[in-house]
């Protein structure tokens, strides 16, 4: 069954010229069964080249009616313009019918092949252009990563007469993104790409700083990602000699311990962007040992220095109580010991799936709840504690299943440093609701 009315252009494709009209001739057919006004409508990037012509025409059921539109393309655009013809029925609108048609205003010059390659960290492009005579032609080369990254652009200026290869090169700043990345060239309106893999690269440095005072000296390792993915989960381990009382003023919990004469700690870093650095820190303490009885003494001075250290190092403790109804209290222990304060403290916990927090059970500091794939995150911000302040977060769960349900540790986040240089985490013990 015919539709009720119908639009064709002939010929659908034309090739023209700048500042020259082109003509397209359209047919319209109304294959009612009554007399209608048939109204079209233009649309298109340049519908300004259009010349004014017919807008609408009686045309009588069952039979068709042929007119033109005459285009004239002006500025400095070349390439394949598409436009579309609409006809509406002035009786019955929502029977429409539409067809596409083209001009070609061919480019002076032309982009033969376009190729780039990724080395190390150094973008090569590479293009084969033509064009009759002596023409100039500026353009640019780009780079977009798997991440949607732009690098560059690359200009160039080039005179060309009849085939040219243009070739050109720069570093990114920072490693492509593994993935499909693409490459682009552009000119005029004018535009080549192609597509290549970057494949990828796993790359850690470290760099170790050290600064002296006295008979001490704090040890700084940056950790920075070299590679084009993310590393997650990052830990690495650092050594030092026991000879020397070590203090450690930053490390990965209690993950220490001494191996053969050697104290060896595991340091977690956690998550690394490809061209982020992580830092960790610890002190050591150097006490020359000039006679037996010297060296008793400073090995129970470092003793008690270490001890020291160590309980007065910030330190998050989870802890859990049962009652009657099903219901579980978790208790979160905040404390800083330090000397100095702590900035920028964010506290997180996780619940189960398998278990329900009763938020209007919250009688301390509530946190800000949400879902998560791992159930149910709480984070409490604490912003700035004192030194030697403790705070206690407390909420409620109901276990969802009988038998034993295992809760992760809760992490604790914060900023030390005259500048809040020093991002520390740290992790609290796990516990078993039974």
């Amino acid at each position: 069954m015919a539709a009720p009315v119908e639009v064709a252009v002939e010929p659908e494709v034309q090739t023209g010229q700048l500042y020259s009209a082109v003509r397209f001739n359209i047919t319209i057919t109304n294959n009612q069964d009554f007399d209608d006004i048939l109204q079209l409508v233009y649309s298109g990037e340049h519908l300004e080249w259009r010349m004014p012509g017919l807008i609408a025409k009686s045309v009588p059921g069952r039979s068709s009616a042929v007119t033109e539109v005459m285009l004239y393309p002006t500025g400095s655009n070349k390439g394949r313009f598409e436009f579309t013809v609409s006809v509406i029925p002035f009786r019955s609108p929502t029977s429409k019918a539409s067809a596409e048609f083209t001009l070609d205003i061919p480019y002076d010059f032309s982009i033969k092949s376009f190729v780039c390659s990724y080395s190390g960290n150094e973008m090569s492009f590479e293009a084969l252009v033509q064009a009759p005579g002596d023409k100039v032609l500026e353009g640019e080369f780009s780079v977009k990563d798997s991440l949607g990254k732009t690098y560059g652009p690359v200009l160039f200026r080039e005179t060309v007469s009849g085939e040219k290869k243009i070739t050109e090169s720069f570093a990114p700043e920072g490693a492509l993104a593994a993935g499909t990345a693409t490459c682009y060239l552009s000119v005029s309106s004018l535009t080549s790409y192609f597509s290549f893999s970057v494949p990828p690269v796993h790359s850690i440095s470290q760099k170790v700083e050290e600064r002296s005072y006295g008979l001490s000296k704090e040890v700084v390792i940056s950790v920075t990602n070299d590679g084009n993915v993310i590393e997650e989960d990052y830990s690495f381990r650092q050594s030092v000699p026991l000879d020397p009382m070590t203090g450690m003023m930053t490390k990965a919990g209690d993950d220490c311990a001494d191996e053969k004469g050697t104290m060896v700690c595991t340091y977690l870093v956690g998550d690394i962007s490809p061209g982020a650095t992580a830092q960790v820190s610890y002190t050591v303490s150097y006490w020359p040992a000039f006679n037996g009885y010297l060296l008793l003494i400073v090995i129970v001075i470092g003793l008690v220095l270490f001890s020291f250290l160590r309980v007065t190092s910030p330190r998050i403790l989870k802890r859990h109580s049962r009652r009657g109804d099903g219901m579980h209290n978790i208790f979160i222990s905040v404390k800083n010991p330090f000397f100095h304060r702590l900035n920028d403290v964010v506290v997180r916990d996780w619940v189960s799936p398998l278990a329900q927090v009763l938020q209007e059970e919250i009688e301390s500091t509530k946190p800000v709840l949400r879902k998560v794939d791992e159930g149910t995150e709480l984070i409490w911000k604490l912003g700035e504690m004192k030194p030697r302040e403790e705070r206690i977060l407390q909420y409620k769960v109901r276990p969802l299943v009988q038998g034993s349900l295992k809760m992760p540790g809760a992490h604790m986040k914060f900023t030390t440093g005259k500048e809040g240089d020093k991002r520390i985490k740290l992790a609290s013990n796990g516990i078993t609701l039974g």
